[in-house]
């Protein structure tokens, strides 16, 4: 087992394969230093090794955007993530060196230094170098003048026989850096069909021509759209009543109603393992109809949910790394055999989407009625006020953010809320209850209480953001 890391020995990222290793119950791996996260790609494309360490984000200096470069067309599995305790030393080349000019090391180690730095050693300059510990090596190797001093790990500097001038400089003691061990994935060609090419089937065709050796074939009622992706290299045929019965799997993007009508005519059709995944804004109606028919088939379904779009929505706007970053909700049915979680999960993630989230078709209807339903009733609403078309010059960002996707198409969303209407419905009473709590203070000019009610909504979403660290909802 050969894992390549972001470093060199004595590096944190090293610390992390360690661990990694330890966790996953490697025997005796091989240790591959790359320096920098872009050499940790290309020994996993090239296949010198088969899993890649390297820091994702820094509590204090956060993401780091070298190893978000390196990744960002790189099709990848995370198997494991860790937040560690990171500590920074400052060393000198020997203990006669009683002061120094310059400070080096790797930019997120600075960053994560900053403030002690500056306090402590005023006008001292900084330079960056590739790692920490190759830092610390180019000390000791007099690659760095000897009026230099370094930021390393603790055993980095020993390693290479400097002599320590002061430990635990971080700003925050509780300094933790995400370490992510990655490997590549190898995805399987098979025949796909993608039902309705507008902006999400549309991007989900050119992804998967993208992304995989996949041949994908488009469907849709307006054969002409079909045709137009098809000269534009979005798909590889357009795809005849035939395909449905010889594909791999099947995708519809369709408007809710006209989804159902097309699996329940097909799935009878589709060969016996073919696997189906919609990608259907609403679960627990879809399943329930879809579920048992695909059972009694023996066609594998999966409930879907990407969670991305644009306001506007139709092919002429899809493009392939619509889902770069996006969550992709997976719900699993009685149609669903084991593995297919797993391999449907490499395969999202394969085409750009950041995280897999698997739950209930109950689960996602109530949070999407939250979430997603609830915003567009509110921008909706909210843009129907005489005043709005008088906006320009009276907004920041505040009416465009409102404002945005009320440009729904409402043939789509008037079968999404009624299909979830037993999810949406509390929440819109919800929201209706807020406001009014909050109108009657103003009218009363209850100055206390609406202070009370604004702060409730000023501690909820601090209390929301303190839950949800990776995606704060500002």
């Amino acid at each position: 087992m050969k894992i390549a890391y972001q470093g060199i020995p004595g590096s944190n990222s090293e610390a992390a394969s360690v661990l990694f290793a330890q966790n996953q119950g490697f025997v005796a791996p091989e240790y591959l230093p790359a320096v920098h996260s872009r050499g940790v790609v290309d020994m996993l494309v090239r296949g010198e090794a088969d899993y890649g360490v390297m820091a994702t984000r820094n509590l204090i200096a956060g993401v780091v955007e070298e190893s978000l470069e390196a990744l960002k067309d790189f099709t990848y599995l995370t198997v494991d993530a860790q937040w560690l305790p990171v500590h920074h030393c400052l060393f000198v080349k020997d203990e006669t060196v009683i002061s120094f000019d310059c400070i080096a090391s790797h930019v997120q180690a600075l960053d994560q230094c900053r403030g002690n730095l500056l306090r402590r050693y005023p006008g001292v300059r900084q330079q960056e170098v590739e790692d920490t510990a190759l830092a610390a090596r180019y000390l000791a190797e007099g690659k760095l003048s000897p009026s230099t001093a370094v930021l390393c790990r603790k055993n980095a500097g020993e390693a290479f026989g400097l002599h320590l001038a002061a430990e635990r400089l971080e700003d925050d003691p509780r300094n933790m850096t995400e370490f992510v061990l990655i490997k590549p994935i190898r995805l399987i060609s098979k025949t796909v069909i993608v039902a309705g090419m507008g902006l999400i089937g549309g991007s989900m065709a050119k992804a998967i021509r993208k992304y995989t050796d996949c041949r994908v074939l488009g469907w849709n009622r307006t054969r002409s759209v079909a045709e137009q992706a098809l000269s534009e290299g979005a798909i590889d045929a357009v795809a005849e009543e035939a395909d449905f019965a010889v594909c791999d799997m099947l995708l519809p993007a369709l408007y809710p109603r006209a989804a159902l009508s097309l699996l329940e005519r097909m799935i009878p059709r589709m060969k016996a393992g073919a696997q189906v995944v919609d990608l259907i804004g609403v679960k627990s109606a879809v399943v329930e109809r879809v579920a048992p028919l695909a059972k009694s088939c023996g066609v594998r379904y999966t409930g879907g949910h990407p969670m991305a779009g644009l306001a506007r929505a139709g092919y002429e706007r899809s493009f392939a790394d619509l889902f770069k970053g996006a969550s992709m909700v997976l719900v699993p049915t009685e149609a669903t055999e084991p593995g297919d979680v797993e391999e449907l999960s490499r395969f999202f993630r394969g085409l750009g989407f950041g995280r897999i989230q698997v739950c209930s078709a109950e689960i996602h209807d109530r949070m999407i009625a939250h979430t997603s339903q609830l915003a567009h009733v509110v921008s909706n609403s909210y843009v129907k006020s005489p005043v709005s078309a008088n906006y320009n010059g009276f907004s920041g960002g505040s009416y465009k953010d409102m404002t945005r996707i009320a440009c729904l198409n409402e043939k789509v969303w008037k079968e999404l809320f009624i299909l979830n209407r037993d999810a949406l419905l509390p929440e819109i009473d919800d929201l209706i209850a807020n406001m009014s709590a909050l109108r009657n203070a103003v009218a009363a000019g209850d100055e206390d209480a609406l202070e009370a009610l604004l702060r409730e909504g000023r501690e909820a979403k601090e209390r929301i953001d303190s839950m949800n660290p990776d995606q704060p909802s500002d």
